[in-house]
């Protein structure tokens, strides 16, 4: 099932673009979600609405085929996709989701890590600089500009929560890369499960919630869009330029944190400034052709 390097990679790294893009709402929308839906359904509500759209899909298209995978497909895509949404919808409950998304997105830097063991892949000295200035940048936002004094502890559940949907999340795309024949339509299915599981631990821990209009209008525009940006990850980083993505991937947070502050989840400060530039910083030492820049001033 190993599949091998594609010639043209333009058009699917484009697409998983469009995946970042998405993704830049998720904290916006989660944390207004969870100001008084619990985890566990919340979570159930997102991964249905993404099953019943890609069921509908396939049944349309009278492909419920593709689905007929390997038992370890199923296994480590069912963790990668819920077990990494689950993590990040627990850590927005206990930490700010600001600092949430800048940990989350530690997963770019470990995708570059990870996918240098992969054949025909390189780890150079531009990515170590490009995740390091990522790291410096979460570290900048934690503290507060103030060192390791400005650590609030109190936040650290969350903060472990974020850490852990980023290693899931980045472990899931290095598997994508390496299984690239695994249909994108797969992702629909592992939210099915990841429905069924959140579902039998909502009922045993929680008691249910009913969301108002404007939460249950959110939660469908969460469900639907998520499953969206699941399709155009998986695809992009099957078939396009996984180690280009997970630098770009970086801008994600920022155009988070600026929805954040402009509708008031996150206050503005010299340290979330610093650490936005921090992190943009990191994309131009990470993304950027210098061969053809010193060629360019040659």
């Amino acid at each position: 099932m190993q599949g091998r390097p594609f010639a043209n990679t333009s058009f699917p790294t484009t697409v998983g673009c469009g995946a970042l893009l998405i993704w830049s709402l998720y904290a916006l929308l989660v944390s207004e979600i969870l100001v008084n839906l619990p985890i566990f359904e919340t979570a159930f509500l997102v991964f249905s609405i993404s099953f019943v759209a890609m069921a509908i899909r396939l049944t349309l298209k009278k492909q419920w085929s593709l689905v007929k995978q390997p038992f370890i497909i199923w296994l480590i895509g069912i963790i990668g996709v819920c077990g990494s949404d689950l993590a990040y919808v627990s850590a927005v409950k206990y930490a700010p989701p600001a600092h949430v998304d800048f940990i989350d997105y530690l997963w770019p830097f470990l995708v570059i890590v990870f996918t240098s063991f992969l054949p025909k892949e390189h780890f150079t000295l531009q990515h170590v600089i490009g995740g390091g200035l990522g790291l410096l940048g979460v570290f900048l936002l934690l503290t507060g500009g103030n060192g390791f004094i400005g650590f609030q502890g109190y936040y650290l559940q969350g903060y472990l929560y974020a850490l852990a949907a980023a290693i899931i999340w980045s472990s899931y795309t290095v598997f994508s890369r390496w299984y690239q024949n695994v249909p994108v339509e797969m992702v629909g299915m592992y939210c099915g499960v990841g429905a069924l599981l959140t579902f039998g631990c909502h009922c045993h821990y929680e008691t249910f919630v009913l969301p108002s209009p404007i939460e249950a209008l959110l939660i469908v525009i969460l469900g639907l869009s998520s499953g969206l940006a699941y399709l155009f990850w998986t695809y992009g980083s099957q078939k396009g330029n996984v180690k280009l993505l997970g630098v770009l991937a970086y801008f994600t947070p920022v155009c988070s944190m600026g929805l954040l502050v402009f509708f008031e989840k996150e206050p503005m400060s010299i340290a979330l400034m610093l650490a936005c530039v921090v992190f943009v910083s990191g994309v131009v030492v990470g993304s950027l052709d210098w061969k053809r820049v010193r060629s360019a001033f040659a």
